[in-house]
């Protein structure tokens, strides 16, 4: 496993225990991808939840399959998963691990921005059976974008991902073979009373910086301040906001 991805579920591996606690955003993207698309049609059919970290979605999406198979690239969160009605596999969403055209729907909520779109989407074109659908949320350009400029001010290390555009994403689709590929874009925010508080549920859901120029020490106290003072100038009636950049994606195989 690359040293990337091996920080990747690490991270969402410690995060598990705890990371519903932090997780109000993450549950309503899920309720909108599951407003947004169609059910697949074919109950009898396996559904992958690609990516399916506790198994929040896992009482929904037995209502549009008899079978939800979870795979999660972070064991721990398979496991709680598992304990929800999915099967609770550990694997990688680059190298899944199913047979060709095994299953009927490859559903996946926020686990599309942790992978690259190509490998993702050749992955899920792979296993899914012909006239299968593809349903995927995921993060865009935008996610978390105040919190990349104030940080741009102190130094240049990475302390907000990259997330891939919706044209490259729609070009990965395309690549793998998806057609009828549909999205649309909104925003979400969460809101947190101060910076430390943001940060703190930033990290609960695992998602804390895991670039390869990220910072590898502590901020100090000057360089705290000064990032708490530049994030002030966003604060709503709500608090502090945490935005979140949701792409929403459909295709068939």
């Amino acid at each position: 496993m690359l040293e990337q991805r091996r920080r990747i579920r690490d991270a969402f591996g410690a995060a598990a225990p705890d990371y519903d606690k932090h997780a109000a955003v993450q549950r309503a993207i899920v309720g909108d991808l599951l407003a947004w698309t169609r059910p697949p049609g074919n109950m009898n059919a396996p559904l992958l939840d690609a990516g399916c970290g506790t198994g929040f979605a896992s009482e929904a999406l037995r209502q549009r399959a008899a079978h939800v198979i979870g795979i999660d690239l972070a064991p721990a969160m398979a496991t709680l998963a598992a304990q929800r009605g999915e099967s609770g596999i550990a694997a990688d969403l680059e190298h899944l691990p199913l047979r060709n055209a095994s299953i009927a729907c490859y559903w996946s909520s926020l686990a599309w921005q942790w992978c690259k779109a190509q490998d993702a989407a050749r992955e899920a074109a792979r296993v899914l059976m012909p006239g299968g659908r593809l349903q995927v949320a995921t993060l865009g350009p935008d996610t978390l974008a105040e919190l990349r400029a104030c940080f741009a001010g102190l130094d240049q290390a990475e302390h907000v991902r990259q997330f891939e555009s919706p044209a490259a994403i729609d070009a990965a689709l395309r690549t793998a073979g998806f057609v009828d590929i549909r999205h649309t874009r909104h925003t979400r925010s969460g809101y947190a009373p101060d910076l430390a508080s943001l940060l703190r549920d930033i990290r609960g859901v695992g998602a804390h910086t895991l670039g390869e120029s990220r910072r590898r020490g502590m901020l100090g106290r000057h360089a705290w301040q000064r990032l708490c003072a530049a994030y002030e100038v966003h604060r709503e009636p709500s608090g502090l906001p945490a935005r979140y950049d949701v792409l929403l994606f459909e295709a068939i195989r």
